[in-house]
């Protein structure tokens, strides 16, 4: 009978701690990783103390280790680990299609249509949308060496840098071709959202990054339900969002994710009330960091220099 619980050899303590560390985290990191509600599980897995076996394989596996190698006696038996020891082969593509033909109708419905001011209907984005050009360096970050402003015409100290537009700039869609993470700026008005609800538009119908999974987040609209439930998380947001499109199963998110097949769209950070600031972006900076392989654009606007990531 295969044990229920697992503990650490001594050996296997000192690996998981060295691993731990190069990960930078804390105990309540960890924790949160592994999806546990306090730390105890944790301090007990170091402390060579029995944990939960499912506990002890997700601990390390979160920490890039081999749980046979840190357990202490593993045990022979694996009819119930076989999956972890040996998971099955999963063909991500023909998951990927499907997950996309389930959500295709509600992405043509959240992005597909705009309400204009001034217009009686509603408008298709195909029908009005224009090709965005983005400046890959902001303006007021750039610098000049001495030598540049001593070569400047005199007429151009008072208007500094306005004279004439050389900055290279390339297509919108290119340059989320060529950054993985994109953080989009500009003025009001100028179709930030737009350009996102192209772009999830585009890939729904497999004009753009068609092996992925579109999903479109209008920021605000997550900080007020996140402030509802008390609970700053994209990913139960993002299962709520694929719940309403009929996938219940939750660790289909999870493949997804882990294999770098999401589009994810993050509009307005803006428009996050200052008071939920922080939370929203530290559960975007840890979302982005813990899914690296995956795609993200977001934007906001050039006055909220603040809202960096």
């Amino acid at each position: 009978m295969v044990k229920r619980s697992l503990e650490a050899s001594l050996t296997g303590i000192q690996e998981a701690k060295r691993a731990f560390v190069r990960k930078g985290w804390t105990q309540d990191n960890l924790a949160a990783e592994v999806n546990l509600k306090t730390r105890q599980p944790i301090w007990r897995f170091f402390s060579g103390r029995p944990v939960e076996r499912h506990t002890f394989i997700e601990i390390c596996l979160v920490l890039s280790l081999n749980w046979r190698e840190i357990a202490s006696n593993p045990p022979a038996e694996f009819l119930e680990l076989e999956e972890y020891a040996q998971p099955p082969v999963l063909d991500i593509d023909k998951l990927v299609q499907k997950v996309r033909s389930q959500r295709f109708d509600k992405i043509q419905d959240q992005c597909g249509i705009l309400q204009l001011l001034d217009i009686s209907r509603p408008v298709a984005i195909d029908d009005i949308y224009i090709d965005v050009n983005i400046l890959e360096s902001i303006a007021s970050l750039q610098w000049l060496e001495i030598t540049d402003l001593q070569n400047l015409d005199p007429k151009e100290f008072d208007r500094f840098g306005l004279g004439k537009a050389d900055e290279k700039q390339i297509p919108g869609t290119q340059a989320v071709e060529t950054y993985s993470k994109l953080r989009v700026l500009g003025k009001p008005g100028v179709g930030k959202t737009t350009f996102l609800q192209y772009l999830a538009i585009q890939c729904n119908q497999n004009a753009f990054a068609a092996n992925q999974v579109p999903i479109f987040i209008t920021l605000r609209n997550f900080a007020q339900e996140s402030k509802i439930t008390n609970e700053f998380s994209l990913l139960n947001y993002i299962r709520q969002e694929f719940f309403t499109s009929g996938i219940s199963d939750f660790s289909v998110i999870e493949t997804l994710l882990n294999e770098g097949r999401v589009l994810l769209l993050l509009d307005g950070m803006d428009e996050i009330l200052n008071q939920q600031s922080n939370a929203v972006l530290n559960e975007i900076r840890r979302f982005s960091e813990k899914y690296h392989k995956n795609r993200f654009v977001a934007t906001c606007r050039t006055a909220a220099q603040k809202l960096r990531l």
